[in-house]
């Protein structure tokens, strides 16, 4: 069993580091992150998740195998101003939302599936929102899609991002609050969405000053795509 940190992890350890020790950032809570060995590799880990459901790994599953038992940060740029939270848990531990036999209806009305389908990869469970990403695990056994559920003000969404690439967002965005979606069809545009909007305002000011060894420029132009969509 291999107990040190893969190159993947320690790139994780390296994203709570630099929140940790940003002179301009304020941590409030955080989960460290000690390893979770309990598994061989991750495909045992995917079998523990699914059980006896036949249910495809997402893509590139092994080049993004976490085995921390929880890490996150809860944090606050005090200038400039940005916050954030994000919570990862060791995938074959990943539980379901917690809406009991409740259910999950999108946004637009057109998807409505149980939520017992949903696994939380990543959510707010220090600030307390509710928000949380999570896996669908399909019937039938297509490949898992990524939901952010905002409920009760923002609704449910599908994500336009695999299970790996919502974990390298999450990366660069170091979890400030709402950049979800900008990888939704949320009607940014929308009167009802215009905190949303501010916060993902605040984030594409904030993150480049804060960390300029990063490019943003991607998720600013995808920003200014996503509102334009909303125009149309």
């Amino acid at each position: 069993m291999v107990t040190e940190l893969t190159a993947y992890e320690a790139g994780w350890r390296k994203v709570c580091g630099d929140l940790d020790n940003h002179p301009q950032i304020k941590i409030l809570h955080a989960s460290q992150g000690e390893l979770d060995t309990g598994f061989a590799d991750i495909a045992a880990s995917w079998a523990a998740l699914v059980g006896e459901q036949e249910v495809k790994a997402p893509a590139a599953l092994e080049r993004c195998d976490l085995r921390f038992r929880e890490l996150g940060r809860q944090w606050m740029g005090e200038g400039p101003y940005v916050n954030g939270e994000f919570y990862l848990t060791h995938i074959a531990r990943a539980g379901s939302p917690g809406l009991g036999e409740g259910w999950i209806e999108s946004w637009t009305g057109k998807e409505l599936f149980p939520s017992s389908q949903l696994r939380v990869i990543d959510g707010h469970p220090i600030t307390g929102t509710g928000h949380c990403a999570a896996l669908r695990l399909l019937p039938g056994g297509g490949e898992p899609e990524i939901w952010w559920v905002a409920e009760p003000r923002y609704g449910a969404w599908k994500m336009d991002v695999g299970h790996r690439e919502y974990l390298e967002m999450l990366q660069l965005t170091k979890g400030a609050f709402s950049w979800q979606f900008l990888f939704t069809r949320a009607p940014l545009d929308n009167e009802e969405f215009e905190g949303v909007r501010d916060r993902i305002e605040n984030m594409l000011d904030a993150l480049p000053v804060l960390f300029p060894e990063h490019d943003y420029k991607p998720l600013t132009e995808r920003f200014s795509a996503r509102l334009r969509d909303g125009r149309s």
